[in-house]
């Protein structure tokens, strides 16, 4: 009995200390994933997670593409995995619920500068430019948008819808700057025209949407993200009224801006795999956009209308097309021959309007003034701080 006795509480003992252990261990995992923010490791072990879920979706993409035949593409997939790493995104704002693609990337198929924008020029260099354009009598083109627009899915830079309509318009006296970022709705990009986009001066502004406001306007949040929830199942009463008036009222606000000072503003539908037009590129995915789309290409267009912008329907240019599945590298995003097409309806819009140009405002030249006066005045003694009381 005593051996017995001396069994029993050694495996009390044993069974004591391995609880222990583990839940030491456990405490130090809480302690740690709960005081290291961002860094904790639920964290981590979950942006690795959603990492290696989009490698795979990429790399699925990539060997359906046949642009990418001659491509290293395990190098280019490390360059779209850099643009995206949550960590290194410049923020945009404490208040502002987004960020940009990660800076400063220079690699052999995608270049960001230091705010994230698809440039080899500074946002600094940009501006300066965009002036230097304006004493040479080039016209400055913004382009606005998301993933599409910055060129997701095309192989390198000199690919995207931005840099081959820099390339068919230099002649004709053009320069394009992209401020396009991935995921951007019409929220963010009224955010970008204002504090970035009109700094540039531009004669043009091409504003390219659809997909990712349709993205939020009918699926649920996921971190944080600005959505309704329409098709979600989260929402006890959807309101598409609410959510389609948002929505106007950003692209309002962004035409308005986009007008003043004689500006020119083409407002873009961009093209869907599957909606007019018979790709059958992941069309599982966007099978509920479908019914939505045609209500925002007409919200679109009114919001054009109002604003005296011009409206260009970019859903329709493979509609004749057999077998327009070249032309889409996922479900939204364009392949190098989308691209192209996309660019080519630009450059042929745009210079339909060089037709109707108007006089230009050096708005720019007005503003530098004023900012010297303010910066050259003695402001000295004519306020108080607290140690004055």
């Amino acid at each position: 009995m005593p051996d017995s006795d001396t069994s029993k509480k050694k495996k009390l003992i044993g069974a004591a200390i391995i609880l222990g252990v583990v839940g030491s261990y456990l405490g130090i995992l809480y302690l740690v994933d709960t005081f290291t923010g961002s860094f904790g490791l639920a964290n981590l072990l979950n942006s690795k997670n959603i990492m290696g879920k989009h490698r795979e979706e990429l790399m699925g993409k990539i060997q359906r593409d046949p642009h990418f035949k001659d491509v290293d593409v395990e190098g280019y997939i490390k360059e779209v995995e850099k643009i995206i790493t949550m960590e290194k995104k410049r923020n945009l704002g404490n208040w502002v619920s987004f960020k940009s693609f990660t800076p400063n990337v220079a690699g052999r198929y995608i270049t960001t500068n230091d705010y994230g924008i698809r440039s080899s020029w500074s946002l600094k260099e940009m501006v300066q430019r965009a002036r230097n354009n304006r004493r040479a009598d080039i016209r400055n083109i913004v382009m606005l948008g998301g993933s599409t627009a910055f060129g997701y899915g095309v192989i390198n830079d000199e690919q995207t819808i931005s840099s081959v309509l820099n390339s068919m318009l230099e002649e004709d006296g053009y320069e394009v700057f992209n401020l396009a970022q991935g995921g951007f709705t019409s929220f963010m990009n009224l955010f970008s025209l204002s504090t970035i986009g009109l700094y540039l001066e531009p004669d043009i502004i091409i504003v390219m949407e659809g997909y990712a406001d349709i993205l939020h306007l009918a699926y649920e949040s996921k971190g944080g993200e600005l959505a309704w929830g329409l098709f979600s199942g989260s929402e006890k009463k959807s309101d598409p009224k609410f959510a389609f008036g948002f929505h106007y009222q950003n692209l309002d606000a962004i035409l308005r801006l986009g007008t003043q000072s004689n500006r020119q503003v083409i407002l873009a539908f961009q093209p869907l795999s599957g909606f007019e037009n018979d790709s059958t590129i992941d069309n599982d995915k966007i099978k509920k956009i479908w019914a939505f789309y045609p209500r925002i290409r007409e919200m679109m267009r009114l919001v054009a209308e109002n604003n005296g912008a011009e409206f260009l329907d970019l859903s329709t240019i493979f509609k004749e097309e057999k077998r327009s599945s070249i032309n889409f590298f996922d479900q939204a995003h364009l392949t190098v021959t989308g691209q192209k097409k996309v660019a080519k309806v630009f450059a042929e819009t745009i210079k339909n309007l060089d037709a109707k140009k108007t006089e230009r405002v050096d708005s720019f030249q007005l503003r530098e003034k004023r900012i010297q006066d303010i910066l050259a005045q003695d402001l000295s003694g004519r306020y108080k701080t607290v140690e004055d009381y």
